[in-house]
């Protein structure tokens, strides 16, 4: 009967044990409950490390919907935002170059004429002449456009003819004014009698000028 053996040539007396001497051999036992335990050591240890990241970037990926949702939505409020901007630059434009045009109203407006209405963009159909009446001098008054700046203004009723030479020095230094220049042209103007006639002249009596300016193409 023959047997095998190892044979430790570095530590002499000493019979090595082989790989199965390891697991099986006398101290097997211990050597297996060694390792399981570190293995299950490792195991936790590596689960410790990845669970928490492995988690972390599951929640991170299950929120991307609603990122992009937030996002959409920011977008959204920004462009009414910038919309709203947009329209409040519009705005304050409007209001500088109204504010440049009343002010040329109240420096060119002789004593004689009272400012009584300014209307921009109006579209409604201009005044009527009622029968009998002379036609509107300088042109007729037709609609205003959506361009157009309707100006109309009151000066008393007194014997004798209209006052055109205060009318005339009204528009042409009001078409002079670099602020209306540059915008609008003169439409159409015209002169409405008080109702009654021309000889209707009695207290409180008012002649009524109408002035359409044209908006100019660019």
């Amino acid at each position: 009967m023959s047997g095998r053996f190892s044979v430790d040539l570095l530590h002499p007396g000493h019979v090595a044990d082989t790989w199965q001497d390891w697991f099986i051999g006398p101290q097997g036992r211990r050597r297996l409950i060694i390792a399981a335990g570190f293995s299950g050591v490792l195991m936790l240890v590596v689960i410790a490390l990845i669970l928490p990241v492995r988690l972390r970037l599951t929640r991170d990926v299950g929120e991307i919907p609603k990122l992009r949702a937030d996002l959409t939505a920011r977008e959204g409020d920004l462009a009414d935002l910038r919309q709203g901007l947009q329209a409040l630059s519009v705005e304050a434009k409007r209001q500088v170059r109204w504010a440049e045009v009343l002010n040329a109203f109240r420096q060119q407006i002789p004593s004689t004429l009272k400012l009584h209405k300014v209307e921009a963009g109006g579209g409604g159909a201009g005044p009527s002449v009622p029968p009998g009446q002379p036609q509107p001098q300088g042109g007729p008054a037709g609609a205003s456009g959506a361009g157009d700046l309707r100006i109309e203004a009151l000066t008393p009723l007194r014997p004798g003819p209209p006052p055109l030479l205060e009318i005339a020095q009204f528009m042409g230094g009001l078409l002079k004014d670099p602020s209306v220049s540059k915008r609008y042209q003169l439409k159409s103007w015209e002169i409405k009698q008080p109702a009654g006639g021309g000889g209707a002249v009695g207290e409180g009596a008012q002649l009524q000028i109408v002035i359409v300016l044209a908006e100019k193409l660019r």
